[in-house]
């Protein structure tokens, strides 16, 4: 055991192969770009002994990125060092108030915005107040607490409405943006229909929106009159009221 464990620490890289995750249509990162993210840091990789290649600080390293949601690598027993790159997948991008954007991924963290690629998600914008520069080192529970935050963050309720919505292929084909509006209500911006759909907090949410499909088709679909309101207020109980044009 001991000459085997010596002969494996002194096993020599010959290769380098990357493999990234596109399958999510997440196009922040591709394989040459991982790749000079490692050389870039200094790690030649090709011809290092398995002793010398640290591993964990790799990993470690690549974790850092902004675009990266997690990294594995490993060594094989013929000398070839394998990367998996797991791209942030954002769900939601934010233009607060002052003109500033930035994502939301999946996970409820902070992503900045790609020269390379903009993700095709759903847009929230309004009287939205949190800035990237001051919260992106925090996840989206962690901006609310009272040790970071006096005031309630709105990016919580968008962030638990975006979750909902992108779950569900329906509402994710026909709710396009939201909109915070000055008393901290959610605004929601169908693709189809010349209505806005009033729709409060994230407060009996599944509720909302199951009386809202309900509206669509037993009301809508029936007479056809898909332009015929300018709102839809969901935020009373056990009724929609609607506002005619």
């Amino acid at each position: 055991m001991s000459f085997v464990n010596n002969k494996q620490s002194l096993l020599v890289c010959k290769s380098l192969e990357v493999k990234i995750n596109q399958n999510d249509d997440v196009y922040f990162l591709d394989k040459m770009a991982v790749e000079k993210l490692i050389k870039d840091r200094g790690d030649s990789i090709v011809g290092q002994t398995r002793y010398s290649l640290n591993v964990p600080e790799l990993e470690r390293a690549l974790d850092s990125h902004e675009d990266i949601a997690k990294a594995q690598a490993s060594m094989t027993i013929d000398g070839e060092v394998r990367v998996i790159v797991k791209q942030r997948k954002p769900i939601l991008r934010i233009f607060n108030s002052t003109g500033d954007s930035y994502y939301i991924d999946e996970a409820g963290k902070l992503m900045p915005l790609s020269e390379k690629y903009t993700a095709r998600v759903l847009v929230a914008n309004g009287n939205i107040k949190e800035s990237y520069s001051a919260n992106y080192i925090y996840s989206i529970a962690d901006i609310g607490r009272d040790s970071i935050k006096k005031a309630k963050s709105s990016l919580d309720e968008l962030f638990a409405m975006a979750t909902y919505i992108n779950k569900d292929e329906f509402w994710k084909s026909q709710v396009q943006q939201i909109f915070v509006n000055n008393e901290k209500e959610m605004e929601l911006i169908p693709l189809v229909g010349n209505h806005k759909i009033i729709f409060g907090d994230t407060a009996l949410m599944d509720e909302k929106f199951k009386k809202l499909m309900t509206f669509y088709k037993q009301g809508l679909n029936t007479t056809g009159y898909w332009d015929k309101y300018s709102a839809i207020n969901l935020k009373f109980k056990n009724q929609i009221v609607c506002t005619k044009k």
